[in-house]
Protein backbone atom coordinates (compact mmCIF):
# COMPACT_ATOMS: atom_id res chain seq x y z
CA UNK A 1 0.00 0.00 0.00
CA UNK A 2 1.07 3.60 -0.51
CA UNK A 3 0.73 6.19 2.23
CA UNK A 4 -0.67 9.18 0.33
CA UNK A 5 1.53 8.11 -2.57
CA UNK A 6 4.68 8.11 -0.43
CA UNK A 7 6.54 5.64 1.72
CA UNK A 8 8.71 8.19 3.46
CA UNK A 9 9.96 6.63 6.67
CA UNK A 10 6.94 4.40 7.05
CA UNK A 11 7.54 1.49 9.33
CA UNK A 12 5.91 -1.83 8.89
CA UNK A 13 6.71 -4.60 11.26
CA UNK A 14 6.47 -7.88 9.54
CA UNK A 15 4.78 -10.84 11.00
CA UNK A 16 6.58 -14.06 10.33
CA UNK A 17 4.18 -16.94 10.77
CA UNK A 18 5.37 -20.43 11.29
CA UNK A 19 3.83 -23.74 11.93
CA UNK A 20 2.50 -25.64 14.79
CA UNK A 21 4.37 -28.83 15.60
CA UNK A 22 3.74 -31.55 13.03
CA UNK A 23 2.87 -29.25 10.10
CA UNK A 24 2.09 -30.57 6.66
CA UNK A 25 4.42 -30.11 3.70
CA UNK A 26 4.88 -26.59 2.26
CA UNK A 27 2.08 -25.34 0.06
CA UNK A 28 -0.51 -27.79 1.33
CA UNK A 29 -3.27 -27.03 3.85
CA UNK A 30 -3.29 -28.89 7.15
CA UNK A 31 -6.03 -31.44 6.64
CA UNK A 32 -7.31 -31.37 10.20
CA UNK A 33 -8.14 -27.64 10.10
CA UNK A 34 -11.05 -26.97 7.80
CA UNK A 35 -12.74 -23.86 9.14
CA UNK A 36 -11.30 -20.47 8.20
CA UNK A 37 -13.59 -18.82 10.76
CA UNK A 38 -12.84 -20.96 13.77
CA UNK A 39 -12.29 -19.09 17.03
CA UNK A 40 -8.62 -18.42 17.77
CA UNK A 41 -9.10 -20.26 21.05
CA UNK A 42 -9.67 -23.43 19.03
CA UNK A 43 -6.17 -23.32 17.51
CA UNK A 44 -4.08 -26.24 18.68
CA UNK A 45 -1.18 -25.45 20.96
CA UNK A 46 1.96 -24.60 19.06
CA UNK A 47 5.61 -24.41 20.07
CA UNK A 48 6.34 -22.80 23.42
CA UNK A 49 7.02 -19.09 23.48
CA UNK A 50 10.59 -18.32 22.49
CA UNK A 51 11.39 -21.97 21.71
CA UNK A 52 12.13 -21.59 17.99
CA UNK A 53 15.21 -20.30 16.17
CA UNK A 54 15.69 -18.71 12.77
CA UNK A 55 17.19 -21.07 10.23
CA UNK A 56 18.99 -20.31 6.95
CA UNK A 57 17.63 -17.25 5.12
CA UNK A 58 15.82 -16.29 8.33
CA UNK A 59 13.15 -18.94 7.83
CA UNK A 60 11.81 -19.93 11.27
CA UNK A 61 12.52 -23.54 12.16
CA UNK A 62 9.12 -23.46 13.82
CA UNK A 63 6.88 -20.77 15.23
CA UNK A 64 6.23 -17.28 13.97
CA UNK A 65 7.44 -13.68 13.69
CA UNK A 66 4.74 -11.02 14.18
CA UNK A 67 4.79 -7.27 13.64
CA UNK A 68 3.13 -3.99 12.66
CA UNK A 69 3.31 -0.83 10.55
CA UNK A 70 3.45 2.59 12.18
CA UNK A 71 3.25 6.22 11.23
CA UNK A 72 5.24 8.11 12.38
CA UNK A 73 7.98 5.47 12.19
CA UNK A 74 9.51 5.86 15.60
CA UNK A 75 10.63 3.50 18.33
CA UNK A 76 8.14 5.17 20.68
CA UNK A 77 5.20 4.45 18.39
CA UNK A 78 6.30 0.84 17.93
CA UNK A 79 6.51 0.40 21.70
CA UNK A 80 3.07 1.95 22.13
CA UNK A 81 1.57 -0.58 19.76
CA UNK A 82 3.45 -3.37 21.47
CA UNK A 83 1.85 -2.28 24.73
CA UNK A 84 -1.57 -2.31 23.06
CA UNK A 85 -1.22 -5.88 21.80
CA UNK A 86 0.71 -7.21 24.80
CA UNK A 87 3.91 -8.36 23.09
CA UNK A 88 7.00 -7.23 21.21
CA UNK A 89 6.90 -7.29 17.44
CA UNK A 90 9.49 -9.34 15.61
CA UNK A 91 9.78 -7.53 12.28
CA UNK A 92 9.93 -3.87 11.32
CA UNK A 93 9.26 -2.98 7.70
CA UNK A 94 10.79 0.33 6.57
CA UNK A 95 10.85 2.17 3.27
CA UNK A 96 13.73 4.10 1.69
CA UNK A 97 14.58 5.73 -1.61
CA UNK A 98 17.83 5.28 -3.54
CA UNK A 99 19.58 8.08 -1.64
CA UNK A 100 18.63 7.77 2.04
CA UNK A 101 21.07 6.51 4.64
CA UNK A 102 20.47 2.93 5.79
CA UNK A 103 20.24 2.12 8.63
CA UNK A 104 19.04 5.29 10.29
CA UNK A 105 19.12 5.77 14.06
CA UNK A 106 15.61 4.38 14.56
CA UNK A 107 16.52 1.23 12.63
CA UNK A 108 19.62 0.69 14.76
CA UNK A 109 17.42 1.02 17.86
CA UNK A 110 15.02 -1.56 16.50
CA UNK A 111 17.79 -4.06 15.79
CA UNK A 112 19.28 -3.47 19.24
CA UNK A 113 15.85 -4.17 20.73
CA UNK A 114 15.68 -7.63 19.14
CA UNK A 115 13.63 -6.83 16.05
CA UNK A 116 14.48 -7.83 12.48
CA UNK A 117 14.43 -5.19 9.77
CA UNK A 118 12.81 -5.49 6.38
CA UNK A 119 14.11 -2.70 4.14
CA UNK A 120 12.26 -1.77 0.95
CA UNK A 121 14.26 0.34 -1.50
CA UNK A 122 12.14 2.23 -4.01
CA UNK A 123 13.24 3.56 -7.38
CA UNK A 124 12.43 7.00 -6.04
CA UNK A 125 13.88 10.21 -4.75
CA UNK A 126 11.43 11.01 -1.96
CA UNK A 127 12.56 14.63 -1.99
CA UNK A 128 11.31 15.01 -5.57
CA UNK A 129 7.69 15.34 -6.67
CA UNK A 130 8.52 13.45 -9.87
CA UNK A 131 7.54 9.85 -9.15
CA UNK A 132 9.14 8.72 -12.42
CA UNK A 133 12.37 10.62 -11.84
CA UNK A 134 14.23 7.39 -11.06
CA UNK A 135 13.76 4.53 -13.49
CA UNK A 136 14.56 0.84 -13.25
CA UNK A 137 16.80 1.13 -16.30
CA UNK A 138 18.86 3.81 -14.55
CA UNK A 139 19.28 1.57 -11.51
CA UNK A 140 20.33 -1.33 -13.72
CA UNK A 141 22.81 0.91 -15.55
CA UNK A 142 24.55 1.85 -12.30
CA UNK A 143 23.49 5.49 -12.09
CA UNK A 144 22.87 5.22 -8.33
CA UNK A 145 25.64 2.77 -7.48
CA UNK A 146 27.41 5.16 -5.12
CA UNK A 147 24.45 5.67 -2.78
CA UNK A 148 23.14 2.13 -3.18
CA UNK A 149 26.55 0.71 -2.29
CA UNK A 150 26.66 2.93 0.77
CA UNK A 151 23.26 1.59 1.81
CA UNK A 152 24.52 -1.96 1.32
CA UNK A 153 27.56 -1.31 3.51
CA UNK A 154 25.28 0.16 6.17
CA UNK A 155 23.11 -2.95 6.17
CA UNK A 156 26.21 -5.14 6.29
CA UNK A 157 27.38 -3.24 9.38
CA UNK A 158 24.35 -4.48 11.35
CA UNK A 159 25.83 -8.01 11.26
CA UNK A 160 22.38 -9.58 11.66
CA UNK A 161 19.98 -10.88 8.99
CA UNK A 162 18.06 -8.12 7.19
CA UNK A 163 15.26 -8.63 4.68
CA UNK A 164 15.73 -6.42 1.59
CA UNK A 165 13.28 -5.72 -1.24
CA UNK A 166 13.81 -3.68 -4.37
CA UNK A 167 10.70 -1.84 -5.63
CA UNK A 168 8.00 -3.52 -3.61
CA UNK A 169 4.70 -3.92 -5.48
CA UNK A 170 6.39 -3.45 -8.85
CA UNK A 171 3.35 -5.05 -10.51
CA UNK A 172 1.19 -2.05 -9.65
CA UNK A 173 -0.15 -0.57 -12.87
CA UNK A 174 1.17 2.87 -11.90
CA UNK A 175 4.69 1.41 -11.72
CA UNK A 176 5.04 -1.24 -14.43
CA UNK A 177 5.43 0.68 -17.68
CA UNK A 178 5.92 4.02 -15.91
CA UNK A 179 9.20 3.18 -14.17
CA UNK A 180 10.27 0.81 -16.94
CA UNK A 181 9.66 -2.54 -18.55
CA UNK A 182 9.63 -5.92 -16.85
CA UNK A 183 13.07 -6.51 -18.32
CA UNK A 184 14.29 -3.26 -16.76
CA UNK A 185 12.97 -4.34 -13.36
CA UNK A 186 14.64 -7.74 -13.49
CA UNK A 187 17.92 -6.19 -14.62
CA UNK A 188 17.74 -3.62 -11.80
CA UNK A 189 17.00 -6.34 -9.21
CA UNK A 190 19.92 -8.46 -10.36
CA UNK A 191 22.21 -5.43 -10.48
CA UNK A 192 21.31 -4.50 -6.90
CA UNK A 193 21.83 -8.09 -5.77
CA UNK A 194 25.34 -8.08 -7.30
CA UNK A 195 26.08 -4.66 -5.83
CA UNK A 196 25.19 -5.89 -2.33
CA UNK A 197 27.38 -8.95 -2.72
CA UNK A 198 30.29 -6.74 -3.78
CA UNK A 199 29.70 -4.54 -0.71
CA UNK A 200 29.91 -7.57 1.59
CA UNK A 201 26.24 -7.51 2.60
CA UNK A 202 26.07 -11.27 3.03
CA UNK A 203 23.51 -10.85 5.83
CA UNK A 204 20.81 -9.79 3.35
CA UNK A 205 17.79 -12.01 2.68
CA UNK A 206 16.07 -11.04 -0.58
CA UNK A 207 12.27 -10.72 -0.59
CA UNK A 208 10.33 -10.26 -3.85
CA UNK A 209 7.16 -8.31 -2.97
CA UNK A 210 4.15 -7.98 -5.29
CA UNK A 211 0.59 -6.80 -4.83
CA UNK A 212 -1.84 -9.65 -4.32
CA UNK A 213 -4.76 -8.23 -6.32
CA UNK A 214 -6.30 -10.21 -9.16
CA UNK A 215 -5.80 -7.43 -11.72
CA UNK A 216 -2.05 -7.31 -11.03
CA UNK A 217 -1.29 -11.01 -11.51
CA UNK A 218 -0.41 -10.62 -15.19
CA UNK A 219 2.20 -8.03 -14.27
CA UNK A 220 3.68 -10.25 -11.59
CA UNK A 221 4.16 -13.05 -14.11
CA UNK A 222 6.65 -10.90 -16.05
CA UNK A 223 8.71 -9.69 -13.09
CA UNK A 224 10.35 -12.79 -11.63
CA UNK A 225 14.11 -11.99 -11.50
CA UNK A 226 15.33 -15.54 -10.88
CA UNK A 227 15.47 -18.18 -8.16
CA UNK A 228 19.15 -17.43 -7.56
CA UNK A 229 18.44 -13.85 -6.47
CA UNK A 230 15.20 -14.30 -4.49
CA UNK A 231 14.93 -16.02 -1.09
CA UNK A 232 11.29 -15.31 -0.15
CA UNK A 233 8.13 -14.65 -2.17
CA UNK A 234 5.80 -12.00 -0.79
CA UNK A 235 2.61 -10.10 -1.52
CA UNK A 236 0.11 -7.86 0.29
CA UNK A 237 -3.36 -8.79 1.56
CA UNK A 238 -6.05 -6.17 2.26
CA UNK A 239 -9.76 -6.15 3.01
CA UNK A 240 -10.40 -2.72 1.50
CA UNK A 241 -14.20 -2.98 1.29
CA UNK A 242 -14.37 0.01 -1.01
CA UNK A 243 -12.36 2.38 1.19
CA UNK A 244 -10.03 3.27 -1.69
CA UNK A 245 -13.04 4.86 -3.38
CA UNK A 246 -13.89 6.84 -0.27
CA UNK A 247 -16.89 4.79 0.88
CA UNK A 248 -16.83 1.68 3.08
CA UNK A 249 -19.20 -0.98 1.80
CA UNK A 250 -19.60 -3.94 4.16
CA UNK A 251 -20.89 -6.09 1.28
CA UNK A 252 -17.38 -5.93 -0.23
CA UNK A 253 -15.85 -7.63 2.82
CA UNK A 254 -13.33 -10.35 1.98
CA UNK A 255 -11.63 -12.57 4.53
CA UNK A 256 -7.87 -12.72 5.04
CA UNK A 257 -7.86 -16.26 3.69
CA UNK A 258 -9.85 -15.53 0.54
CA UNK A 259 -7.75 -12.47 -0.34
CA UNK A 260 -4.50 -14.28 0.46
CA UNK A 261 -5.42 -17.21 -1.78
CA UNK A 262 -5.60 -15.07 -4.94
CA UNK A 263 -1.84 -14.78 -5.22
CA UNK A 264 -1.13 -18.01 -3.32
CA UNK A 265 -3.02 -20.07 -5.90
CA UNK A 266 -1.50 -18.13 -8.80
CA UNK A 267 1.99 -18.76 -7.41
CA UNK A 268 1.46 -22.51 -7.22
CA UNK A 269 -0.44 -22.86 -10.48
CA UNK A 270 1.55 -20.48 -12.69
CA UNK A 271 4.79 -19.69 -10.86
CA UNK A 272 6.74 -22.67 -12.23
CA UNK A 273 5.90 -21.59 -15.78
CA UNK A 274 7.73 -18.29 -15.22
CA UNK A 275 10.69 -20.06 -13.61
CA UNK A 276 9.67 -19.56 -10.00
CA UNK A 277 10.48 -22.09 -7.31
CA UNK A 278 7.00 -22.09 -5.77
CA UNK A 279 8.26 -23.90 -2.66
CA UNK A 280 10.12 -20.82 -1.42
CA UNK A 281 8.99 -19.41 1.94
CA UNK A 282 6.12 -16.95 1.74
CA UNK A 283 5.79 -13.58 3.43
CA UNK A 284 2.57 -11.57 3.58
CA UNK A 285 4.44 -8.30 3.79
CA UNK A 286 1.46 -6.06 4.56
CA UNK A 287 -2.06 -6.83 5.69
CA UNK A 288 -5.00 -4.97 7.17
CA UNK A 289 -8.77 -4.57 7.21
CA UNK A 290 -11.05 -1.64 6.59
CA UNK A 291 -12.92 -0.42 9.65
CA UNK A 292 -16.72 -0.65 9.78
CA UNK A 293 -18.02 2.28 11.82
CA UNK A 294 -21.17 0.49 12.92
CA UNK A 295 -19.58 -2.92 13.41
CA UNK A 296 -15.95 -2.75 14.63
CA UNK A 297 -16.22 -6.34 15.85
CA UNK A 298 -16.27 -7.48 12.24
CA UNK A 299 -12.87 -5.88 11.68
CA UNK A 300 -11.64 -7.28 15.00
CA UNK A 301 -12.66 -10.79 13.96
CA UNK A 302 -10.88 -10.34 10.59
CA UNK A 303 -7.57 -9.90 12.42
CA UNK A 304 -8.29 -12.50 15.10
CA UNK A 305 -8.75 -15.22 12.47
CA UNK A 306 -5.36 -14.72 10.79
CA UNK A 307 -3.56 -17.41 12.86
CA UNK A 308 -6.33 -19.92 12.10
CA UNK A 309 -5.75 -19.43 8.37
CA UNK A 310 -1.99 -19.54 8.74
CA UNK A 311 -2.20 -22.87 10.51
CA UNK A 312 -3.62 -24.30 7.28
CA UNK A 313 -0.95 -22.80 5.03
CA UNK A 314 2.40 -23.60 6.67
CA UNK A 315 4.42 -22.27 3.73
CA UNK A 316 3.55 -18.77 4.96
CA UNK A 317 6.32 -17.80 7.34
CA UNK A 318 5.86 -14.04 7.65
CA UNK A 319 3.00 -11.52 7.79
CA UNK A 320 3.11 -7.76 8.32
CA UNK A 321 0.30 -5.77 9.93
CA UNK A 322 -0.18 -2.36 8.33
CA UNK A 323 -1.32 -0.04 11.14
CA UNK A 324 -1.40 3.19 9.19
CA UNK A 325 -3.51 5.13 6.70
CA UNK A 326 -3.48 4.93 2.93
CA UNK A 327 -5.47 7.79 1.50
CA UNK A 328 -9.11 7.15 2.35
CA UNK A 329 -8.29 3.79 3.91
CA UNK A 330 -7.65 3.70 7.65
CA UNK A 331 -5.90 0.56 8.86
CA UNK A 332 -4.89 2.04 12.22
CA UNK A 333 -6.41 -0.71 14.34
CA UNK A 334 -5.01 1.05 17.41
CA UNK A 335 -7.61 3.81 16.96
CA UNK A 336 -10.47 1.50 17.95
CA UNK A 337 -10.42 -0.47 21.21
CA UNK A 338 -12.56 -3.29 19.82
CA UNK A 339 -10.39 -3.78 16.74
CA UNK A 340 -7.23 -3.52 18.83
CA UNK A 341 -8.56 -6.36 20.98
CA UNK A 342 -8.95 -8.49 17.86
CA UNK A 343 -5.33 -7.81 16.92
CA UNK A 344 -4.25 -8.61 20.47
CA UNK A 345 -6.17 -11.90 20.29
CA UNK A 346 -4.29 -12.86 17.13
CA UNK A 347 -1.00 -11.67 18.60
CA UNK A 348 -1.38 -13.95 21.63
CA UNK A 349 -1.61 -17.18 19.63
CA UNK A 350 1.22 -19.76 19.94
CA UNK A 351 1.76 -19.70 16.16
CA UNK A 352 3.01 -16.12 16.33
CA UNK A 353 4.87 -16.23 19.63
CA UNK A 354 7.37 -19.02 19.19
CA UNK A 355 10.45 -17.42 17.59
CA UNK A 356 13.15 -16.02 19.84
CA UNK A 357 15.07 -13.03 18.49
CA UNK A 358 17.77 -11.95 20.94
CA UNK A 359 18.57 -8.32 21.66
CA UNK A 360 21.76 -7.09 20.03
CA UNK A 361 24.64 -5.39 21.85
Amino acid sequence: MRLNGRRVGTVVALVSIALTAGCSSPGKPVASQTSATASPSSIASGPAQGSCQLGPKSVPECGVLWGVATQPPTEAVIKGLESAVGRKFDFVYRYHDVYQAIPDSAERQMVAGGRILHIAIAARDFASVDRAGVTWAQVAAGRFDSSLSQQARGIASLKVPVFVTFEQEANQKQKLGVLGTAGDFKAAWRHLHALYAKAGATNVVWVWVMTGAQDNLAGASTLWPGNDVVDWVSWNVYNQSGCAGGAIDASKYVSFQDKMLIFYNWMHEHGPAVGMDSAKPIMISETGSAQYAGDPQRSADWYAQIPTTLQKYPQIKAVGLWASRDGECNYRFQDNATIAQGVAAASSQPLVNAVRIPDQP
